[in-house]
């Protein structure tokens, strides 16, 4: 298991992924780490439009914060600039991109064949920023895979976000 060195567990609890083929033990952190980046293969972001935050609803029809995968040797926050404008049309304010805390994702099932990612541990950085600009209300998300994205309230998200205390963690953290 990775050591989380003297960070501040927030949350934890299981999740599962492809339809419960993919049982994983989350463990949320907040504050900034100096984590293995070999390690980090996606990013998440708290996008806040005045007293608003960014929700996207997925393909799956679930909830959940903005984000996505980096591209090789990518900037985590270059990679959430990026992911927040493909999905949601949105642009942050390049000062305004912080970062709220981590997800470490543990799997509990033996790794699947020519799975590419790392096992049995990756992680999740989680960020917040602002947001003022949005290019156009005709979005479409670029990879298909986001249905829609809209404004909502912090206890509207809160309400929405899956998997309990661990998809408001950071929520909570602003």
């Amino acid at each position: 298991m990775l050591a989380a060195a003297s960070a501040a567990r927030i949350a934890t609890g299981e999740a599962s992924w492809l339809g419960g083929a993919m049982p994983l033990r989350v463990s949320a952190f907040a504050g900034p780490a100096d984590l293995p980046d070999e390690l980090v293969t996606s990013v998440r972001c708290v996008v806040r439009v005045g007293e608003l935050v960014v929700l996207c609803e997925n393909a799956d029809g679930g909830h959940v914060l903005p984000g996505g995968r980096r591209q090789p040797a990518e900037p985590h926050a270059g990679t959430i600039r990026r992911e927040v404008h493909e999905e949601t049309g949105w642009l942050l304010e390049r000062d305004s991109v912080r970062t709220l805390g981590w997800l470490h994702f543990e799997h509990l099932a033996p790794r699947r064949p020519g799975d590419p990612y790392p096992y049995p541990d990756f992680l999740q950085v989680v960020f917040r920023g602002t947001a003022t600009v949005r290019e156009s209300d005709d979005w479409v998300d670029t990879d298909g895979y986001e249905r829609s994205s809209r404004l909502v309230s912090l206890a509207d998200a809160r309400r929405l976000t899956p998997h309990g205390p661990l998809g408001s963690a950071f929520l909570d953290l602003l």
